[in-house]
């Protein structure tokens, strides 16, 4: 047993033990307590600001035709020329034409390249606009065709165009910069995705146009809708269609970007005319007469529950609508027979992404033609359109929301005066215009089109916002 002496050896040993058991526990309480010093470093970083580019607007060129050549077959040659008119809110707008594609230098077969430069530092871009019309009248090519000068882009959705019997579709490539774009084009119909060799690795020339048949990628393909991807430079695609019935031209038409794809999707300014005369010419001659229809695609893997509703503007009697379903990864045309002759704004609301356009038949009392309406991007609050002169111009503007909004409409032209358009709620509206460049102001989120018709003759175009300039980028070296 123990003696005394040991069990105190013990006691303090133990003692001595917690106590320091105690001390380290202070110590690193103590450590999390007080602050540590901050050996942090800052990445070495520098702010540029990239120079603003000049802003560049591309008209599509005159209507071309193939096979004009017996020795060429697949060369494009131009009926006529068109009228274009451009305009801008900064400097003066230099125009020069791109090489055609063609053998020839001939600049009557090319598109045209506007430009104004952008001022250093600027926070925002000048506006510039520009638009051509043409109404040919060749002995197998006749129909008025208006478009819009575009902006370049790498990503361009075309809603139009047929390779049925009789029916022709050219799409136009315009690459106006410096280097040569690589351009692929993924083709959906009425019976799913196009498997079409030769529709990628399609190289345009820099300040070159490249004109590509549909027929040779997608043919009798009644309801196409063509993706347009581009790498290096940037394009203006547009599709030019035209129709002939036996020996007959039935019209002709260049239609521009659509919307990309949303659950939404407004096409401002559908016209509608000679309905009667359209709906007799069905009855009589079963085929070659087209009812309105909208076309619809769904580029995704899911089914689409969709609903189409034309309310009509200003002065025309009330619209429709209309429900389907549309499969994954096709094309379908949703009749629009019900309609009366006038101007609609045409909603098509989905239950996934889905891209639209909308095509009308017009009758006259010696020609026949018809048209292609784009869904439009919500403007900004100032918007710039030109307009060239004939057959009627007309500004369409659609307000999708829940009140009323008036917008201000003025020339560039020096002495003009303005006029307001009342646009009213899940509606649109519409006035004439004379030729000219204008300025429509407080049109934030609305979209807008413009229209024009005479006996026999119809076409549109939508406006779209100018692309946002380059933001200021933090650069980090290595």
């Amino acid at each position: 047993m123990p003696d005394r002496k040991g069990l105190a050896r013990i006691g303090i040993r133990a003692a001595g033990g917690l106590v320091g058991v105690a001390v380290a526990v202070v110590a690193i309480g103590g450590a999390t307590l007080l602050p540590l010093p901050d050996f942090a470093i800052g990445a070495p970083s520098q702010t540029v600001t990239p120079v603003p580019a000049d802003q560049q607007r591309v008209c599509p060129g005159p209507l071309l035709q193939l096979a004009a050549d017996a020795g060429a077959a697949t060369r494009p040659s131009s009926v006529g020329a068109p009228t274009t008119t451009t305009g801008s809110t900064g400097a003066e707008v230099r125009t020069h034409t791109l090489k055609a594609d063609t053998d020839s230098e001939s600049a009557d077969e090319a598109p045209l390249l506007a430009t104004v430069s952008t001022p250093p530092g600027a926070s925002a871009a000048p506006l510039i606009a520009g638009a051509q019309l043409q109404n040919a009248a060749a002995q197998d090519l006749a129909g008025l065709a208006a478009a819009s000068c575009a902006e370049p882009s790498a990503d361009t959705w075309l809603a139009a165009g047929s390779t049925a019997l009789g029916q022709t579709s050219l799409v136009l490539l315009a690459n106006p910069s410096a280097v040569d774009a690589t351009v692929d084009l993924a083709i959906f119909s009425e019976s799913g995705p196009v498997s079409a060799p030769g529709a990628t690795g399609i190289v345009v020339p820099a300040g070159a146009q490249k004109v590509v048949p549909l027929a040779g990628l997608a043919p009798s393909a009644a309801a196409p809708v063509v993706h347009v991807t581009t790498s290096g430079g940037e394009v203006v695609a547009s599709l030019q269609q035209s129709y002939e019935q036996g020996i007959q031209p039935r019209g002709a038409e260049m239609a521009g970007a659509t919307g990309a794809p949303g659950r939404q999707q407004i096409i401002p300014g559908v016209t509608i005319a000679s309905m009667n005369a359209v709906k007799g010419a069905q009855s009589a001659e079963g085929v070659g007469v087209d009812f309105p229809v909208v076309r619809i695609l769904v580029p995704g893997d899911k089914d689409a529950q969709v609903t189409v509703g034309a309310v009509g503007e200003t002065g025309t009697a009330a619209g429709n609508s209309y429900a389907t379903t549309v499969k994954a990864g096709t094309v379908a045309e949703v009749p629009l027979n019900d309609l009366k002759d006038g101007s609609y704004t045409v909603t098509v609301n989905s239950s996934v992404p889905v891209v639209a356009s909308a095509r009308t038949s017009v009758i006259g009392s010696k020609t026949r033609d018809f048209a292609w309406f784009s869904s439009a991007q919500p403007l900004l609050k100032q918007a710039l359109t030109s307009v060239p002169g004939g057959y009627t111009p007309t500004l369409h503007v659609a307000n999708p929301g829940e009140a009323d909004r008036t917008v201000t409409v003025q020339s560039v032209a020096a002495g003009s005066k303005a006029f307001t358009l009342t646009v009213p709620a899940e509606g649109g509206a519409g006035a004439n215009l004379k030729p000219g460049t204008y300025v429509v102001t407080g049109a934030d989120g609305l979209t807008a089109s413009i229209s024009y018709a005479a006996d026999g003759r119809t076409s549109s175009f939508a406006l779209a916002p100018p692309g946002p300039l380059a933001a200021p980028i933090t650069v980090y070296p290595n």
